[in-house]
């Protein structure tokens, strides 16, 4: 029987991950470490796709705070800096005493990995040159304006030099991630993972769906499915950026 092709912004759940080594990377905004992303609301999130979702066990999970990212503010760095650090320790904490209560599901305990942005700057060799590059091809691609500043449109943020440089920042990181050019540490996994898929309660934003769609670099790492897309938690939908209609596509 031949399966109905999706329409545009047609998205559905995932029945089964590859049964191969994997990583699910959980993205944490530092603005929801306290509520939206605190430690109970990951452990939800992680039981939705475990066991159910787990053909083998053979998948790790990495927590990235997104922390240094957060510095592109007009805050003062040191009162940022301070409060960073209290929230993630106390974040990571919480998180891992949650998953040793929780042994019987989650028995693999090195399965988890905790990670801050600025690590990410070391495991790739050229981030700063490549950065700058997206920086020069935004400035040209008038549909990336377009679609980055529909995205602040979208959830009230003021377009200035920070914001643009926030999300073409994370657009970035997370491109490379899902194409398998940056270094992640899994004590679990030991870098042998055949797929990547991020993960985050809502919907990609259109800047980040265009990069994937315009893929700049030309990457391609075929072995992983979900190399151009993301997880949504919260409705429980993978998002194919290849199947994305930008122009109807809505971010909430």
């Amino acid at each position: 029987m031949i399966s109905k092709k999706p329409e545009k912004n047609e998205f559905f759940d995932i029945n089964k991950l590859p049964a191969e080594k994997g990583l699910l990377l959980f993205g944490l905004s530092m603005n929801k470490l306290t509520n939206g992303l605190n430690a109970s609301h990951c452990l939800k999130y992680i039981q939705q796709i475990s066991p159910s979702k787990v053909s083998k066990p053979l998948i790790g999970l990495n927590f990235i705070y997104g922390d240094f990212l957060y510095l592109l503010s007009s805050e003062k760095s040191y009162i940022l800096k301070h409060k960073f650090m209290n929230e993630i320790t106390h974040h990571k904490n919480s998180m891992q005493k949650l998953i040793h209560k929780h042994h019987l599901e989650f028995q693999i305990q090195n399965a988890f990995e905790y990670m801050t942005w600025n690590q990410l700057y070391l495991s790739m060799s050229d981030f700063p040159e490549k950065f700058s590059q997206l920086k020069n091809i935004y400035k040209k691609d008038k549909l990336f304006q377009k679609y980055l500043k529909e995205d602040c449109k979208a959830f009230n943020k003021k377009i200035s030099e920070n914001q643009i440089n926030f999300f073409l920042e994370e657009h970035l990181m997370f491109y490379f991630l899902s194409k398998g050019k940056a270094y992640l540490p899994n004590e679990y996994i030991e870098h042998r993972e055949k797929w990547i898929l991020f993960c985050y309660p809502g919907n990609p934003l259109k800047a980040q769906i265009y990069l994937h769609q315009l893929n700049p670099f030309k990457l391609n790492w075929v072995e992983n499915p979900y190399q151009n897309s993301q997880y949504n938690l919260e409705s429980k939908k993978l998002i194919n950026f290849e199947n994305v209609d930008l122009e109807t596509y809505s971010v909430k």
